[in-house]
């Protein structure tokens, strides 16, 4: 039992690390997770309202907006494909990450014209970046989820329009998952370069404040 909890754990931890919460106590990783959950559910319900108020002002032949027809449109094949696509370059990224050698920082120049400590230094400043950029997907797609949801659900119990584009929202929400995966695995194969190149402080290398098992 006491292995299980303890791979369980580190599980957690790895996600956790990514978007920047490994070091914050567990009540404060608790009540972020409880707040970015509450507001995903509230979003699911709000974008829910809106396809409703949008369709009730198409069928009155109101005049829509370009945000109103987003909504009243719910999602399509237009919503459908980005994110499959950010999850197809940023899977080959990763690929190529992984196969390649360390690059020096953007903007830095080449290898040869820095110290490698100005090389270790402007690496780690690219990680703390990406780990940040993390972030954003991560709660676009969960969001996404909440209102998958909440729409899935309010159709099975019979609300009008609730189901109106529901399998491109379901494509929608794979893609975005997609995406933040991908996203996930280039930070990690970053982290991999990082720790051969040793950027990251031995602590963290370590697997103590950060990513487990590195």
């Amino acid at each position: 039992m006491a292995d299980r909890d303890s791979a369980g754990a580190r599980r957690l931890a790895a996600p956790a690390a990514l978007l920047r919460l490994a070091r914050s106590p567990g009540t404060l990783r608790a009540v972020a997770a409880v707040l970015a959950a509450g507001a995903a559910v509230g979003w699911g319900f709000a974008a829910l309202a809106l396809h409703e108020h949008e369709l009730t002002l198409r069928t009155a032949d109101d005049w829509l907006g370009p945000l109103g027809t987003l909504f009243a449109d719910a999602s399509t094949p237009l919503t459908a494909w980005p994110g499959w696509a950010a999850a197809t370059i940023i899977g080959l990224s990763a690929v190529r990450l992984r196969r390649g050698s360390v690059e020096p920082p953007a903007g830095r120049g080449s290898a040869r014209a820095l110290s490698a400590e100005q090389l270790r230094a402007g690496l780690r400043r690219e990680y703390g970046a990406v780990r940040w950029a993390l972030v954003a997907p991560a709660l676009l797609t969960l969001a996404d989820l909440s209102r998958l949801a909440v729409s899935g659900t309010a159709a099975l119990l019979g609300v009008a329009g609730a189901g109106d584009g529901l399998v491109w929202m379901g494509t929608e929400v794979g893609g975005l998952v997609a995406a933040t995966a991908a996203l996930g695995i280039w930070v990690l194969s970053f982290r991999e370069q990082l720790d051969q190149v040793g950027a990251l402080p031995a602590s963290r290398r370590a697997g103590r404040p950060d990513l487990p098992g590195h």
